[in-house]
């Protein structure tokens, strides 16, 4: 004779409608914050790229180790005095070095957006989880391409390239960019185990 004994599985607590609700309007107004951040730091970066281009005026300076609006370093010089090819070369890297800020900036608005519609788990919220890794590392990553650029070029003034900061963002990329690759296997052993059932 063979007995059959049933087990019931513990049961889990589910998130109540509130804690839905809550996450859902923080991660609107986040998604609000990054929409925000993108539209104000891509004008100040687009006018400040801009000004390195077209600005006449002796007051917008670079330096051994910083751009300077105002006064400066004894050592630094007007970028109306570099010549047109040394300030599109500037204006280049100022691109290069925002582009992933930006990015950044955008692939959290899209996946706060998602969190505010509901959508937790989902394929696309790994995706984005995982550009924001991308990017962090492209924005780790830009200083020191921007540096090889202009050292190849010989335009180079700012020699201050190499920052404890982009070590901490390259690896903080790396992080996010493996807890998006764990969240997609698991998305997949999931629906998996969902398919058996």
């Amino acid at each position: 004779m063979t007995t059959v004994v049933q087990l019931k599985p513990a049961p889990v607590a589910l998130p109540t409608a509130a804690h839905h609700q809550r996450l859902r309007l923080a991660s609107r107004a986040l998604s609000w914050l990054f929409t925000a951040l993108l539209i104000l730091v891509g004008a100040i970066a687009a006018a400040l790229i801009a000004a390195v281009v077209f600005y006449t005026g002796d007051d917008f300076r670079i330096g051994s180790n910083a751009v300077w609006i105002g006064k400066g370093s004894a050592d630094s010089v007007a970028f109306r005095t570099l010549s047109l090819p040394h300030r599109l070369a500037y204006a280049a890297v100022g691109v290069v070095r925002i582009a992933p800020s930006l990015m950044i900036f955008w692939r959290l608005r899209e996946l706060f957006a998602l969190y505010s519609q509901g959508e937790v788990f989902g394929r696309r919220n790994g995706w984005l989880i995982g550009q924001v890794g991308v990017w962090l590392c492209a924005y780790a990553v830009a200083p020191l391409l921007c540096h090889l650029f202009l050292s190849a070029t010989g335009w180079e003034i700012d020699r201050k390239w190499m920052h404890l900061a982009s070590i901490q963002a390259f690896i903080l990329g790396l992080l996010v960019f493996v807890i998006a690759q764990v969240m997609q296997v698991g998305r997949e052993i999931e629906e998996d185990r969902e398919a058996f059932v």
